[in-house]
This record gives structure tokens, sequence and C-alpha cells, in this order.
């Protein structure tokens, strides 16, 4: 089952300066996509707030009219926690990413998903001396226990990332890190979304780190993959169509999930800048 990223129709409508079709006209777009199943929202950016009967059934509206369904909602947390979402030393702010996380299991739930992809901007750190490492990954650890025991019937699922223009080191940089986490956290709900542009930032073959997953993490832990490619230069995610920069990585991390029996959720977490998104 195949989703795709729903910002791309936005960044498009930007792009060319058109009036803003939000998000059913977005999901429309999407529906256009042949071979798309999924459409994956971001918490709290695409909803106007915590789950609502009438915001669900404008949702259930948009995917019934495009012929989708929805795959997963990934979080998006807001810029007030540029210090730090599961890892704000404020404990106020921390505990409100945690609430935002369970508001999207909630919506997750609500629109028949049932996984929540957790990627955040600012769990991490800049500079030598900043952070207390232990203190950074034992906030991790306690935030993912308590989603994934307050939502055992919800896949929770962390894509890692190793650096970003917001946060230059992440709390779980690698893919050996993530499976570190995964057994630590030692939740049946709790799992992996692996990016291949984030592998390629950290300078990991992305088929070994399917491989590592499943032998390492634990059969079926590798929840999700998301598919994009990019040059690799230093902090850059380029965001580009699968295959099209590293084709012979590409091949190999396909073989490696047909090789594991994958079963999971497969998401093209493209940027088409200059594309028509849905030719793209």
């Amino acid at each position: 089952k195949f989703a795709s990223r729903l910002n791309s129709m936005k960044d498009r409508e930007a792009v060319l300066g058109l009036p803003s079709s939000e998000v059913g006209g977005w999901v429309r777009q999407q529906g256009a996509i042949q071979g798309l199943d999924y459409v994956d929202f971001n918490y709290p950016q695409h909803f106007r707030g915590s789950l609502s009967e009438q915001e669900k059934d404008e949702f259930g509206a948009f995917l019934e009219e495009a012929g989708l369904k929805c795959g997963a909602v990934c979080l998006r947390y807001p810029r007030t926690m540029q210090l730090g979402a599961l890892t704000n030393p404020d404990p106020t702010l921390r505990g409100a990413a945690i609430q935002l996380t369970k508001e999207a299991c909630e919506w997750s739930l609500a629109l028949g998903a049932g996984e929540v992809v957790v990627w955040s901007a600012f769990d991490g750190y800049d500079y030598s001396l900043q952070v207390d490492y232990d203190v950074l990954w034992d906030r991790v650890v306690t935030a993912f226990r308590e989603v994934c025991d307050a939502y055992p019937m919800v896949k929770i699922s962390l894509e890692y990332k190793p650096t970003d223009e917001n946060t230059r080191f992440f709390a779980i940089p690698s893919a050996a890190a993530a499976i570190l986490l995964v057994k630590e956290v030692d939740r049946n709900n709790f799992g992996l979304t692996l990016d291949f542009g984030h592998c390629l930032m950290a300078g990991e073959n992305p088929a070994q780190a399917v491989a590592m997953v499943e032998k390492l993490g634990g059969r079926g832990k590798l929840f999700g993959v998301q598919l994009g490619d990019g040059y690799g230069r230093l902090g850059a995610e380029d965001g580009l169509a699968f295959g099209s920069v590293h084709p012979w990585a590409a091949l190999e991390f396909v073989l490696w999930l047909q090789k594991t029996n994958f079963k999971g959720h497969i998401y093209f977490d493209t940027f088409p800048r200059n594309e028509p998104p849905v030719r793209e």
C-alpha cells in the first residue's frame, strides 16, 4: 500500500501563486495519482485541533471522494517547542508534546489508520556541552512508553533523522540508536519508520538499515518506510524522486524489503519544486 506527501500539493499551489485549496483540495489532487492507496495527514498542521466529530466527518468525506484511506497521522510539533518536543527541558512543554502525540493517536483511530509516525524537528541539540545525553535519552524513552501504554492499539513509529536545519544533532541519530531505543522502550506497539533520505544523511546504507532493524530490532519492528532520494550533501535532504540519484541502492532497498517480507507502510517523501506533484 502506497502513500504520498500531502504537502507536495500545497507547496505547488504556493509556487504558482494559486489560492490554497486547503486539505480537502490537496486530498482530491492525490486521488488522481495512479496506484496511490493512502493519505498521511500531519498533526496538528492539517487539522483545526483535537478530535471533533464535525472535522472527523469532513476528513472522511475528503477521503471517500478521492477513493483513498488514511495511512497514518504524522507529528509536526510547533515552533514553540524549538528547544525540544519529547525532550524539552521545560516539563510543561514536554507534557504538551506528549499530549499532542496522544491527540494524533486519537485522530489515527478515528480515521481508521491505527498508526502514528513521530518525527520531531526539535528533539536534539546544536552544541557540544549543551545537553546531558543520558537525560535526553531517558526523556525519549519515558515519553514513548507513556504514549504506547495509553494507546496499545496504535502503532507508534519513530522516524529518526541524524541532523536537520532546526536541530544539528538528533537524540536518536542512526539506525543503531533507533534499534536500541526499540529494545529499551520495550512495547509491542513501538517500532520504526526508515526514511531512505535520512539513512543517506546518516552515512548509512539504507538496505543494511532494513536488515539491521529486522535482525536486531525484532521481527516486524519495521512499521514503515519513506522513499525519496538525494545527493547526500551535508545537512541537505533533497527529497528527489526515489531511485533518481542512487538507483542501485534503491533497488537493493526494495530487495531487502522483499527479503524481510515487509508488509508495512510505504510513503513517498519527496519535495517536487518544479514538477507537477501528481505527475512526479
